[in-house]
Order: structure tokens, then sequence, then C-alpha cells
């Protein structure tokens, strides 16, 4: 270790005082208690004794060489022409520290300190093992709490004002405060017994199936909280392969090709045209409700779905008669009647759907 090294070590500035390399060297032995910090403290010492010997150097006489001439044979009596004087060496000693007057070195007494802490002053101990058991106490503790927090929110989305919004199961699922409570065992567990007295959307179901990876697993492989909610949702939904409405979708997107392709092999003007139009548009008007609907009811109760979905039927159908839009496809007669057709169904379908949100509510109120 180098003069350079030394001062970067004890985190002082070159050319410091006696005075402050002791303190330095103090303060960073405290610090670095040689128990807790092996290498570091030598460090630190190695630096402190390379400093001292620097200072105490710059305090001592050289040897001098002495070359007798005549006059010096004069003065000295028996000394030669050439005589060389012995060296002589002169230590010169700092003046006396007031700390160390005692006859013990500022060096030796630190060291003292260091070696014996119980001269020095207390170094505080430290149990880990009793540390990293709070810890995990605490940690327990934090766990025990996101597992309620989240059991209550999940019983208020069961809750039949809720149970049909999936957006708030979607948000719930996202939650990152939940994100290490939602797959433990225990909690699975819980939730799984919630879920047993459910009612959902299929969607729903799915999306906690998707959530927890569930299908292609098999539950002998799980814990039993993971187990139980397998099953659970197995019985509600079913593992097998995930039910959409794509299918459907397709189907009715293939009809209105092929209707929309009849219609344009076959003149307008004709009753075969006339027929062709008139069953594209009503292919088409089915196809859009029916879309609707499952755009809706992915967040909204079955009823609310078919409500919102009636009266957008009837309003569109009442703007198209009074604009007479069918008519270029089936004529005035045809697009007259299927407007006037599907106003009625929308109308019917309205009624309906209220009658049923009476009903319900009243079976609710008996409960």
């Amino acid at each position: 270790m180098d003069k350079a090294q030394a001062y970067a070590v004890l985190r002082i500035e070159p050319g410091c005082t006696q005075e402050e390399i002791k303190k330095a060297y103090a303060a960073l032995s405290r610090q670095y208690h040689p128990e807790e910090y092996p290498e570091e403290f030598q460090q630190i010492h190695d630096a402190y004794r390379m400093l001292r010997r620097q200072e105490q150097r710059h305090h001592t006489i050289h040897p001098v060489t002495v070359t007798g001439t005549k006059e010096t044979d004069l003065q000295l009596g028996d000394v030669t022409e050439e005589t060389e004087l012995q060296p002589v060496e002169v230590n010169v000693t700092e003046e006396a520290d007031p700390e160390t007057s005692s006859g013990v070195s500022a060096e030796q007494e630190l060291e003292e300190q260091t070696e014996n802490p119980e001269q020095s002053e207390a170094v505080p101990q430290y149990d880990f093992d009793e540390v990293i058991e709070e810890e995990q106490r605490e940690e327990e503790q934090k766990q025990i709490y996101f597992i309620q927090k989240a059991l209550i929110e999940m019983e208020m989305l069961l809750k039949p004002q809720y149970c049909n919004k999936v957006k708030l199961f979607q948000e719930y699922f996202r939650k990152v405060e939940y994100q290490e409570i939602l797959k433990q065992p225990v909690y699975m567990g819980m939730f799984a017994e919630l879920l047993e007295s459910s009612r959902l959307k299929p969607v729903i179901y799915d999306h906690i199936i998707d959530y927890y990876r569930f299908r292609g697993l098999n539950p002998e492989d799980m814990y039993e909280g993971a187990a139980k909610l397998y099953r659970v949702l197995d019985e509600k939904r079913g593992m097998k392969k995930k039910k959409t409405g794509t299918l459907q979708t397709v189907i009715l997107v293939g009809a209105v090709a092929g209707v929309r392709a009849g219609t344009r092999s076959v003149s307008s003007d004709s009753g075969a045209g006339k027929l062709f139009g008139f069953l594209a548009v009503l292919v088409i008007v089915i196809a859009l409700m029916f879309l609707l609907y499952r755009q809706l009811y992915k967040n909204h109760s079955g009823l609310f779905a078919q409500a919102i979905t009636a009266v957008l039927l009837t309003v569109s159908q009442f703007i198209v008669l009074m604009g007479d839009f069918y008519t270029p496809l089936m004529g005035t007669d045809a697009g007259t009647g299927l407007a006037v057709i599907l106003f009625l169904l929308g109308g019917v379908w309205i009624i309906g759907v209220g009658i049923a949100a009476v009903v319900k509510k009243l079976l609710f109120l008996k409960k």
C-alpha cells in the first residue's frame, strides 16, 4: 500500500496532520469493527501504520558525514585531515499528547480499544436469527391481511349486482397487490368455496381458468387448495376446451356473405332478386343484433343486454322506415314490410324484457 492509497483508505486529504489521521483512524475503527469487518479493518489499520511511519521519518535526522580540513585539524586536535565522523542519528519525537501522556502511544491505545470492545464504545450486537424470524412473521401477517382483503372483495363481486360485470373480475385479477396471494393454495381453497354457490357468466369462468392456466393440467398433481378450485371450475364450466361464440359468429358471417352473393347473381327487379334482397337484409340485421348483444353481455346482465339490443333494433328500423332505405334492395312494398316487422319485433322484445325484469325483481325480494 502506498501513501496515496493510505490516505484514500482513511478518507482524508493528503497533508493532514497527525491529529486528523488519528481521528480518522478512530472513527473508521468504530465503524468497521474487526469482528464484523476483518478485511476492512485490516486495511484501515495498515493505512494508519503506514502514514504514522511516514510522519516519523520526517522528524528523523539522517546520518551526517564531516570531512576534516586543516582548520578543523587545529580545532579538533587529534582529528586527521580526512577524518570521518561517526554517523549520529537523533530521533526527535512529537510533543507528548495529553491523551497518551501515560507512556502508551496513540496507536497502541487505539489498537487496544478495537481489540477489547469492553474498553471502547459499546458496539450493538445483533441476533440475526431473531431478525430473520421477525421478518418472516411480518411477511406472514402481510399475506394474511391481503388474503382476507381479496376474499372480501371477491364476495362483493359475487353478489347479484356485480356478478355479471366481466370488467370488474378482469380488474380484480390484474391488481398488483393481489398477485402474490391469488395463487397461494390457502386463498385458492377459500376462493373455491365461494365459487361453489356462484352463477357467473361463462366468459367469467373462462377468464378465471385462463388466469390460473388450468387447461391441460392434472388436479392430482396440485396442492389441495388449487385442486379444489380446479374441480369447482371444471364443474361450472369444463376444462376440456374453451367455449366461445366464435363458431356462431363465423356461421352468421358466412350466411350474410352467401345471401349477398345471391342477390348480386340475380336482377333486383325480378321476384328472385327481391327475395334475396329481403333475406340479405334480414340476416344482416339479425347478425348485427346478435353481435351487439354478445358484446353487451360481457359486462352487463343478460336482461340489460337484451333491453339495449331491443331498443336499438326498434329505433334503427323506425329510421329505416322513415327513410325508406330498404326500397333499393327489395322494392317499396317488401322494404316497408320488413322494416315494420322488425320494428314491431323490437317493441315486443322490449316489453318482454321489461316483464322478465319485474318478475326477477319480485322473486329476489321474496328471498
